[in-house]
């Protein structure tokens, strides 16, 4: 198939998302015998904050939450073991203020996941939305291919299945058309909406197809880039 390259948080799998638990477990329970270990004085349970911001890589928006009561359930129980080194008074006001920042940055981490996912799923619609649309799709970045959808692969007679991620479409044109071609992909990295009316396509098939090219600006990865849309004439 042709190239399908996504925009956005990688899709974790069952092997990514075990090895996330097990860095936030063996964290927390190292962080809590610490803890434990030292005299109520000394903050170490500062260092919740280290787990609780590595649930963001599991991609489960009420991990956050989820956790901070686990650290949240641990400082009570370190608060009793700990040794006594300063007032509990004292101590305990410490604490109670950590698990109130503890709560709100669980609540900033979980609306940061839901968004994120809201983002991951509308990408998912479109691009299944540009696989299937008659049109050829071509992403043109920095004098490259970035992208490209199976009806421009069948519009520039490759087959599905050769990458064509980073060779120059400019090679694929008719040299009549190509220095037109690339002032309208300036204009349009710009900002303009630019199209080119029939212009011939050089095939590896040798046959002869004439297509409507339409350009504009999209973002594309961590910059813009000029997504070229082509049409039989």
């Amino acid at each position: 198939m042709a190239d399908t390259r996504r925009l956005t948080w990688p899709v974790k799998r069952e092997d990514d998302f075990l090895r996330i638990v097990a860095y936030i477990t063996i964290a927390t329970v190292l962080i809590f015998v610490i803890d434990i270990s030292t005299p109520l004085g000394v903050m170490i349970w500062i260092l919740y904050l280290i787990p609780l911001f590595l649930t963001v890589y599991l991609s489960w928006k009420y991990a956050p939450l989820v956790m901070t009561g686990v650290f949240a359930l641990l400082m009570v129980i370190s608060f009793f073991l700990s040794p006594r080194d300063m007032s509990v008074e004292y101590a305990l006001i410490d604490r109670v203020f950590f698990v109130s920042v503890l709560v709100v940055a669980s609540f900033f981490i979980k609306d940061y996941i839901s968004n994120v996912e809201g983002l991951v799923s509308s990408e998912e619609r479109y691009r299944s939305l540009i696989e299937w649309l008659p049109e050829g799709i071509v992403v043109y970045r920095e004098g490259a291919i970035a992208y490209v959808n199976p009806a421009g692969s069948r519009l520039l007679g490759v087959d599905l299945g050769e990458n064509l991620t980073g060779r120059d479409i400019i090679s694929m044109i008719d040299p009549e058309f190509q220095a037109l071609f690339r002032q309208r992909v300036a204009q349009a990295a710009l900002g303009a909406r630019m199209n080119i009316d029939n212009v011939r396509l050089l095939r590896p098939d040798k046959r002869e197809v004439t297509v409507d090219i339409y350009l504009g600006a999209v973002f594309w990865g961590n910059g813009t880039a000029v997504q070229i849309v082509m049409r039989n004439s």
